[in-house]
């Protein structure tokens, strides 16, 4: 064996290693590869859609967020799955394993979309919850690393919509050790083991939903309480005071 190949064994063995570790140096720095193709990342979606037994969605490569997946207005069996590789790659979603277990994600949606899971107060975040669980179940039958995606999810905060990125990252850990740990092949089975992460979680996501509502009601009650615009405190070259100016002069 020569060096360089000795060398490119240790390579490998390194990102083997490190391939489900979520922390920024090896997310930002390590197995990086920004040279993948529109035609590359279109395949990869095809080839998730395939997996669902779904069918490959319109692709817009452009996207004001990471991704996210629409039905067509009037045609539910007709989907638009949107995402923004310059933002994903942004975010430590910078290579083909990563932008996979992204698509898992959106397509996870889709696959769910007539479901209702109804294991927490808000359902939404059960849909979050079990397109994360399904991701960690695909890492797991593809060998799939998912260091880079939980990194990201971790990062992302608590809505209304989402729940937090903590509670994401831990759904894909825990579906992935169940998967590895039981004999079964397919999603429809595995997923029977999402009520069991979501209810050891219950109290503090009830408590959390409670929270995200109280925030949003207190920065609500900040804008109504707000004092009213004094047009005469803008400075001069303000647009909407010159405009006020002009029309009360014209009366």
């Amino acid at each position: 064996m020569t060096q360089d190949e000795l060398f490119e064994h240790m390579r490998e063995w390194n990102a083997f290693v490190r391939r489900h570790n979520a922390n920024i140096f090896d997310v930002m720095f390590k197995d990086v590869d920004y040279s993948l193709k529109d035609e590359e990342l279109n395949s990869i979606i095809s080839d998730v859609a395939l997996f669902f037994g779904l069918e490959i969605p319109v692709i817009k490569a452009h996207c004001d967020t990471l991704a996210k997946i629409e039905l067509e207005t009037g045609n539910e069996n007709s989907s638009e799955l949107y995402y923004n590789w310059q933002l994903l790659q942004k975010s430590g979603i910078n290579n083909r394993d990563a932008f996979t277990l992204c698509m898992v994600h959106e397509l996870t949606h889709l696959y769910f979309k007539d479901t209702r899971f109804l294991l927490c107060r808000n359902e939404r975040w059960c849909h979050e919850l079990a397109a994360d669980y399904v991701v960690g179940i695909y890492s797991a039958f593809k060998g799939i690393a998912t260091g880079k995606y939980k990194y990201v999810v971790k990062q992302l905060p608590m809505t209304l919509t989402h729940p937090k990125g903590e509670h994401r990252a831990a759904a894909v850990e825990f579906a992935r050790e169940c998967a590895l740990k039981y004999s079964w092949h397919d999603i429809d089975s595995l997923i029977t083991g999402l009520p069991a992460f979501v209810y050891g979680k219950q109290k503090l996501l009830n408590e959390e939903l409670l929270q995200c509502v109280n925030d949003i009601r207190e920065k609500k009650d900040v804008i109504l309480q707000s004092e009213p615009l004094n047009i005469e405190d803008l400075p001069d070259n303000n647009l909407l005071k010159q405009a006020v100016l002009k029309y009360r002069n014209s009366q």
